[in-house]
């Protein structure tokens, strides 16, 4: 009965045993998307483009100061001023000594007149005359040089007087009244209104392409507000400590409310080459150093190995060149596939319904 009872269940296995090795594999296919840029993010703080400080042209003791850290001011507006007396005592002395050269200028003028209406009655001889000419003149020019030493001691009478070149805020106050200060030495910085930047760090990784990335900026204090934004400045050199590159973000829109100061982010969005397409993260497997995917169009019962290069990874996806946009790739069980194996390739987002135990 036993035997009988085996024989009888034979058939049935061999038939459960064909149709197992009948049913194909299935796989997940995704298609390959172009990559038409990748963005990066840099934080960094708001910088005003002109930003230097202001100085006094003439040293002396400083009188009084005008301005206060914080302040507005205007181009032209009076800052801080010097004492006036030595300056002045100058400016009266140079008058004083333009006085004396036009007196004689004046005299050599008319003794050159005198000289030369005699020398043309034979009276004095033409060297006397020569002499009046060249006296006439040397006072000529002594007068020229002491009336522009008047118009210097002018000038710097008004350099004691310390404007701003710009309109702008105080920044930073580096002198206080009653110190004596040098020609040149700074007394505030003014940032000027005229334009605000974002300053930040870039790796050297990322310099490449960085003049053809699109640019905007967000601020911390609003980041649901995106501002347009361009690179202006890009320094030469890297910071030896760090390795980085300090880049300089203008920020196109007037309306932006970017104070000094502020954290800002810097949102870039760098081209790629054409040829890079971007595919699932657990399509790529390596044979020994080599990536590779695996190529499958939906429906298809083989797959073929196609070498890549992985440029960069980003989140749950590999960017790779080496595979055509479009083509679709297998997405899931990468590493249990055999060029060999007879399977069916399913898009990862169709409903074609899949028998229960054929994913594995």
């Amino acid at each position: 009965m036993t035997a009988v009872l085996v024989a009888a269940c034979q058939p049935q296995a061999a038939e459960d045993a064909d149709t197992s090795a009948a049913s194909p594999r299935v796989v997940w296919v995704e298609p390959a998307v172009k990559v038409d840029g990748h963005g990066v993010t840099f934080s960094g703080t708001v910088h005003a483009r002109s930003d230097a400080p202001a100085a006094f042209r003439v040293g002396g003791k400083i009188s009084e100061r005008l301005v206060d850290v914080g302040d507005r001011v205007s181009a032209g507006q009076a800052i801080a001023t010097l004492d006036e007396e030595d300056l002045r005592a100058g400016l009266r002395a140079r008058e004083a000594e333009e006085r004396a050269a036009q007196a004689q200028a004046r005299k050599t003028s008319e003794d050159r007149t005198r000289i030369a209406a005699l020398q043309a009655k034979g009276h004095v001889s033409q060297s006397a005359l020569d002499q009046a000419i060249a006296a006439d003149d040397a006072a000529a020019a002594a007068l020229k040089a002491a009336s522009e030493q008047r118009i210097l001691a002018e000038n710097q009478l008004a350099y004691a007087t310390l404007r701003a070149d710009r309109d702008g805020v105080v920044t930073a106050v580096t002198a206080e009244p009653g110190e004596v200060v040098a020609a040149g030495q700074g007394i505030v910085r003014i940032a000027g209104d005229s334009e605000r930047e974002v300053e930040v760090a870039i790796p050297e990784a990322q310099v490449a392409g960085l003049e053809k990335a699109r640019a905007s900026v967000t601020l911390w204090a609003d980041p649901d507000r995106r501002y347009q934004a361009r690179l202006r400045e890009l320094s030469p050199v890297a910071d030896t400590a760090a390795r980085t590159f300090t880049a300089r973000f203008a920020i196109d829109d007037p309306t932006a409310d970017a104070r000094l100061g502020m954290t800002a982010t810097v949102h870039l969005q760098q081209a790629v080459p054409g040829d890079e397409v971007a595919v699932p993260l657990t399509s790529v497997w390596y044979s020994g150093e080599t990536a590779n995917v695996w190529r499958a169009a939906p429906g298809a019962e083989q797959v073929a190995a196609v070498p890549v290069t992985v440029r960069r990874i980003e989140a749950e996806r590999a960017v790779v060149s080496g595979l055509a946009a479009g083509e679709h790739v297998v997405s899931l069980g990468v590493h249990r596939i055999d060029p060999g194996l007879t399977l069916k390739a399913v898009l990862r987002q169709s409903r074609e319904p899949v028998q229960v135990g054929a994913l594995r």
